[in-house]
């Protein structure tokens, strides 16, 4: 009978564990010793490589898995690719959360510094930056502007004179209602439940759109940028709502220059 690599890996360990068991279980604490994460910035991305013991590695396996699948028959992303984004919403929930240890008497966030123009994107606006300097897109502002946590900041001859109190867009009984008339993420064919999501903006929140539930979408982390990175627009029509994919997007109606917009 012919073994593949695995199989003949597998029966080497089992083997091996039971001739030696003290053996295997000094290797196996030498092994634990090798684990490591680096993460890297290049080229703006980030690059991860690491090693991890058996347990945290079949843990980290099965919760990337379990939301790694094709969500819809538009998922036309690889299966590397939503592994990585897997794991990114894995981050992202946990940080959202809340329960993560302080740091510096703060909970753990990502801080995005914008302008009022650049949230907007207004042409020659200068870039919106993640801490470190690393530039974002203005869609990618956008998006987080969703249901971020904003705080004003006002500057003079670029130093910084008053700090506005940190807000919420979406106040937690606005999250209430919407997980009340919401099970899981808007889009269709998408089965990721409710609690895995973020409310969308229908008229684009840094559009001044306004923050009720008629204007307000859950969801999930993948088809959230699809919208605002991705150029898919989602509109309402009456009681419908519509998924209008890029080569069909539609012109949006401007507000009018005195209309004021959210801050």
């Amino acid at each position: 009978r012919q073994h593949s690599i695995k199989d003949l890996s597998w029966l080497a360990a089992h083997t091996r564990y039971a001739v030696d068991p003290d053996g295997f279980e000094r290797d196996s604490e030498e092994n634990y010793e090798e684990r490591f994460l680096h993460i890297s910035q290049m080229n703006g991305m980030y690059h991860l490589s690491g090693v991890m013991d058996p347990e945290a590695g079949a843990a980290l396996k099965a919760a990337v898995d379990a939301l790694a699948k094709r969500l819809g028959q538009d998922d036309s992303r690889t299966p590397k690719q939503r592994r990585i984004d897997a794991l990114s919403e894995i981050v992202h929930k946990s940080l959202d959360e809340g329960k993560l240890p302080e740091r510096n008497g703060a909970r753990p966030h990502v801080n995005v510094n914008t302008t009022l123009e650049a949230l907007k994107g207004e042409l020659g606006a200068a870039a919106s930056e993640l801490e470190r300097g690393m530039p974002i897109s203005s869609k990618t502002v956008q998006r987080l502007a969703c249901d971020g946590t904003l705080s004003r900041v006002l500057k003079a001859d670029s130093v910084v004179v008053d700090v506005g109190r940190a807000t919420r867009a979406i106040s937690p009984p606005m999250h209430r209602a919407l997980k009340a008339h919401h099970r899981g993420c808007g889009w269709p064919g998408c089965d990721r439940p409710i609690n895995w999501t973020t409310p969308h903006h229908l008229e684009f929140w840094s559009r001044g759109g306004p923050t009720n539930l008629r204007n307000l979408l859950p969801l999930c982390y993948y088809h959230h940028r699809l919208v605002h990175e991705g150029g898919w627009q989602v509109l309402r029509v009456g009681e419908e709502v519509r998924f209008i994919p890029p080569d069909r997007v539609i012109a949006r109606r401007v507000r009018d220059p005195g209309m004021r917009w959210a801050a």
